[in-house]
């Protein structure tokens, strides 16, 4: 435990009555690398990954630790499964516009979107179109993209082509490093206050080692943050995730655990649920000083499965809302000085 920081007892009154176990809060101090948006000494809290479980995560979190990172997605190029104006400058555009009204809407001026970007043209083919994006094909896109985000007034962080090395995305190394870097390059020439960020699946693809993701990597100059998603269990202590950590920090830079979700666990069973995921989720990130953010995925997965034709009915009600017992123990970890949320 030596150089870790002991909150004691101001932790426990925080986790509210009824809740009882160990609640000292012991965490890392945080790397800092100075990269763009990174907080100091601090992890951005988030949530989403829509407009109502958003404000459902908000809600129960309190106004008080309230997320300050905002979890959206939009297509940068055309699915051919979805047609109407969905990867289109017009559908990008009102997207844009759509996103700026929510956040309008917030009660707090400082949150920022954390931004999922596609590249793929084909929800079950894995029709990855980066090849397009980096060969120019969809600059309008792109410059439609750029738009919007300077539209919002407010920082941003962008994983570009989230997932990367994911089979389900189809993207390959060479022209989804390209496409990286077109992206990149649109968005730095605004001057706009955004971090790129690279996000690998990590375990969810079948990655055992962090050598064999940066195949993937665009390079130092290009990327500002490091993500990687954690669903399952097992991948919260995999070697690999703390892997990803550390080669992370020796190129200087913050991770962001850009999804995560209690997958086959949920949240129902209360006291079991948060020891089963919760509690390792969180020792991982207070033990991890690179890590400089999170955004939690508050959505009941069934429903969600229903209604995008995902296979995602067996993921379990992940609302924190939806149990006391999580709810206050989440709320609980929230009030440790290690989280950063949106403040007035």
């Amino acid at each position: 435990m030596k150089n870790w920081i002991h909150i004691g007892m101001a932790a426990v009154l925080a986790w509210g009555p009824g809740v009882m176990m160990a609640t000292a809060g012991e965490f890392a101090p945080r790397k800092n690398f100075g990269a763009r948006l990174e907080p100091v000494d601090q992890v951005y809290n988030g949530g989403g990954q829509d407009a109502q479980g958003f404000h459902e995560f908000a809600g129960a979190l309190g106004a008080d630790r309230h997320p300050i990172l905002y979890m959206t997605y939009v297509g940068l190029t055309p699915s051919v499964e979805d047609g109407g104006t969905a990867g289109t400058p017009e559908g990008i555009r009102a997207w844009g516009e759509e996103l700026g009204e929510t956040l309008a809407a917030l009660p707090f001026r400082e949150v920022m979107p954390q931004i999922g970007l596609s590249m793929v043209g084909g929800r079950d083919s894995g029709a990855g179109r980066d090849h397009e994006v980096a060969a120019g094909v969809f600059d309008a896109n792109i410059e439609a993209f750029v738009e919007a985000v300077a539209a919002l007034g407010r920082p941003a962080l962008v994983r570009i082509g989230y997932e990367c090395e994911g089979a389900w995305n189809g993207y390959k190394p060479d022209s989804y490093r390209a496409a990286f870097i077109r992206v990149t390059q649109a968005l730095r020439e605004r001057g706009l206050p955004v971090a790129t960020v690279w996000c690998v699946a990590g375990g969810s693809s079948g990655t055992r080692e962090v050598e064999a993701l940066m195949s993937w990597y665009p390079g130092d100059e290009w990327v500002d943050w490091w993500s990687i998603d954690i669903f399952s269990r097992e991948e919260i202590d995999a070697p690999l995730t703390a892997a990803f950590c550390e080669r992370a920090g020796a190129h200087g830079k913050p991770v962001l655990i850009g999804e995560s979700t209690p997958r086959y666990v949920g949240v129902l069973d209360g006291r079991a649920s948060w020891e089963a995921w919760f509690e390792p989720f969180f020792a991982l990130v207070r033990r991890q000083p690179e890590i400089k953010g999170i955004c939690y995925i508050n959505w009941e997965w069934r429903e969600w499965s229903e209604r995008l034709g995902f296979p995602w009915h067996d993921w379990g009600d992940a609302r924190i809302e939806r149990n006391a017992h999580v709810r206050e123990a989440y709320r609980g970890e929230m009030a440790l000085p290690l989280y950063r949320h949106a403040r007035e």
